[in-house]
C-alpha cells in the first residue's frame, strides 16, 4: 500500500525549529533563521531520500544512460546519450549527488550518536552504504575512507580500491544490522517517507542489501560472499530479509508539483524513451506476462523495443512500444530502491553454489523470485503456473536461468540492472549500434566517465584511475567483472 506522507512539511530542510529570542550577544543575532545550523535528523533523512530518488533514478541517470546501457529502456529520440556521447554536466552532477547524499547521511550518524538514537543510525549507514556500492558499481575505485571529511580540512581525498570499499561496504551492513537485531526503542519520526518509521522494514532492506554485495562479488571473493550469505540466511531472527512484496524498498511519490515520480515528471514534457529491443525481444520468446506491465503496445497493437543506442532512422518514434502505465504513467508512481524479488534471485543463486541457505534450495528461491516478481507487477495466478510451465522457464539447473530472471525483475532500476549484466554477462549485449564504437567494442560500457570536476579540483589523486580508461565506457573492469573475451 501507498505510505501517505506530507512531503510538503518534511522535505524542506531550512526549517525554524524555535523562535529566536532578543539577545545581546552578536553571534545569537547574527544567524540567518533562513540557514539553520542544526537540523533534525528525520528531516534530513526525508531529504536525502527525496533527493535520491529525484535526482539517481530520474530521466538523467535513469533513462537516458543506466536502463539503456542495462537493456531495458532507451532512447528514441535525441539519443546521443544511449550512443556515449555524454554531457559533462550530467556526469558531474551524478558524481556530486553521491556525495552530497552520503555526507548528510553521515550528519545523521554522527547527531545519532550524541543524542542516543541508534535505530537512526542503522537507518543512515544501511542507506550511505546502499549509494556507496551504487557509487563504485559505477565508476570502479572512487574516493571513500577520507572523503566526506572536508569540514575535518581534507578536500583532496584519495581513491579507494573497489575490493576494499565493498570490504567496507559490508562491513557497514554487518554493524548497522547488529544494532537493528539489539532491539532499540528510538522512533525514526515522520521523515521515514520509504517505510513509515516500520524499524522492522529498515531491518530486512539492511540484511537484503548484504546478500546483493555479497552476490555481486561472489564470483571474484567466493569465500567472502559465502561467508556473508551463511550468517544472514543461517540466523533469521537477528538477520531477517524481505520476504514478501510488502517489504519492498520503492519511494512512493505524492503525484502533485513538486513531488511527482520522476519517469512521469519527464514524460509531461518529453517523448524520448521507449523500451529496449533486448528485454522485449526476451519476454516475447518467453509469453512473458509482465510485458503487459513493462510496455504499451505500439500503434499496431504490438510489443516492439528500441535498439540501445540505436541508429537514428524516421520509424523509431511511431513504431516503438512506450514504457508501461505503472512505471511511468503515475504522478504517484514509485522508485524502486530494492525488491523482495531480487533477494529471492539472490538466494537461489547461493543455492546453486551449493552455499548453505536453510529453507532453500536453488528451484524453490528462484520459482519464488518469479513470483513474487509477477505478483509484484499484478499478474494472474493463472498465467504465473502457465509461465512456469514452459520448457524455458522450468527449472533446468543452469544459474544463467537465475541470472536473466533476476535481470527481468529489476526494470527501472537501471544502476542495479546494469551493474548485474557486466557482472553475468547475462544476456549478452553488444555495443550501441549507432555509435562509434562498433567493430572497437564488443559490449555495452564497463563504467561510467570520471567527472570533470574531479580532473579540475583532485587531478593528482585522479590521475592513476583515469589512466585505466579507455574511451571513457571502458578500460579496466570492475573488480567484481570476471568476464573474459569482452572490450
Amino acid at each position: 500500500m501507498k505510505k501517505i506522507v506530507n512531503f510538503n512539511i518534511l522535505l524542506v530542510l531550512v526549517l525554524i525549529f524555535s523562535s529566536i529570542s532578543c539577545t545581546k550577544n552578536f553571534e545569537e543575532m547574527n544567524v540567518n533563521p533562513n540557514q539553520p545550523s542544526d537540523v533534525p535528523s528525520t528531516n534530513i533523512l526525508a531529504f536525502d531520500l527525496r533527493y535520491v530518488g529525484d535526482n539517481l533514478f530520474n530521466a538523467w541517470q535513469g533513462m537516458n544512460e543506466m536502463c539503456s546501457y542495462a537493456g531495458h529502456i532507451s532512447k528514441i529520440q535525441y539519443i546521443d546519450e544511449a550512443r556515449y556521447q555524454f554531457r559533462e554536466g550530467t556526469v558531474n552532477n551524478a558524481w556530486a549527488y553521491y556525495y552530497y547524499a552520503m555526507n548528510d547521511l553521515k550528519v545523521i550518524q554522527t547527531k545519532s550518536d550524541a543524542e542516543e538514537t541508534p535505530n537512526m543510525k542503522a537507518v543512515a549507514m544501511t542507506f550511505q552504504a546502499m549509494l556507496l556500492q551504487m557509487t563504485t558499481d559505477q565508476w570502479g575505485n572512487v574516493p571513500w575512507r577520507n572523503s566526506l571529511l572536508g569540514m575535518e580540512g581534507t578536500t583532496l581525498p584519495t581513491y579507494d580500491p573497489q575490493d576494499q570499499i565493498y570490504g567496507d561496504i559490508l562491513a557497514q551492513l554487518k554493524a548497522a544490522a547488529d544494532i537493528f537485531a539489539e532491539g532499540h526503542s528510538d522512533g525514526l519520526g515522520d521523515g521515514d517517507l520509504l517505510f513509515g518509521g516500520d524499524v522492522s522494514k529498515w531491518q530486512k532492506f539492511c540484511n537484503s542489501l548484504r546478500l546483493r554485495a555479497a552476490i555481486r562479488m561472489s564470483i571474484v571473493n567466493p569465500g567472502g560472499a559465502k561467508a556473508v550469505i551463511e550468517e544472514v540466511l543461517g540466523d533469521p531472527g537477528k538477520y531477517p530479509v524481505m520476504e514478501s512484496n510488502s517489504d519492498n524498498a520503492f519511494l512512493y511519490w505524492p503525484g502533485t508539483s513538486p513531488y511527482k515520480e520522476p519517469y512521469y515528471e519527464d514524460s509531461e514534457t518529453r517523448d524520448d524513451h521507449g523500451i529496449c529491443s533486448v528485454i522485449v525481444d526476451i519476454q516475447l520468446a518467453n509469453n512473458d506476462p509482465r510485458l503487459p506491465v513493462y510496455a504499451h503496445p505500439n500503434p499496431d497493437g504490438i510489443y516492439k523495443g528500441v535498439d540501445p543506442g540505436a541508429v537514428d532512422n524516421s520509424d523509431i518514434v511511431p513504431t516503438t512500444s512506450r514504457i508501461g502505465a505503472i512505471y511511468r504513467d503515475d504522478p504517484a508512481g514509485f522508485t524502486p530502491f530494492m525488491r523482495c524479488a531480487e533477494v529471492l534471485f539472490c538466494i537461489a543463486e547461493a543455492a546453486k553454489n551449493g552455499w548453505s541457505t536453510p529453507g532453500w534450495t536453488a528451484q524453490s528461491a528462484y520459482e519464488a523470485g518469479i513470483v513474487a516478481s509477477m505478483e509484484e507487477n499484478g499478474v494472474a495466478q493463472g498465467d504465473i503456473d502457465a509461465y512456469l510451465a514452459q520448457s524455458q522457464i522450468a527449472w533446468n539447473n543452469d544459474i544463467k536461468q537465475i541470472q536473466l530472471e533476476k535481470w527481468i525483475c529489476l526494470y527501472k532500476q537501471g544502476q542495479e540492472a546494469w551493474a548485474e549484466n557486466r557482472r553475468t554477462d547475462v544476456p549478452v549485449i553488444d555495443v550501441a549500434p549507432g555509435s562509434a564504437y562498433v567493430g572497437v567494442h564488443n559490449r555495452q560500457p564497463f563504467r561510467y566517465p570520471y567527472p570533470t570536476t574531479e580532473a579540475n579540483l583532485n587531478a593528482l589523486n585522479l590521475e592513476p584511475e583515469a589512466a585505466k580508461v579507455v574511451d571513457q565506457f571502458w578500460g579496466e573492469q570492475m573488480w567484481w567483472d570476471k568476464r573474459t573475451g569482452v572490450n
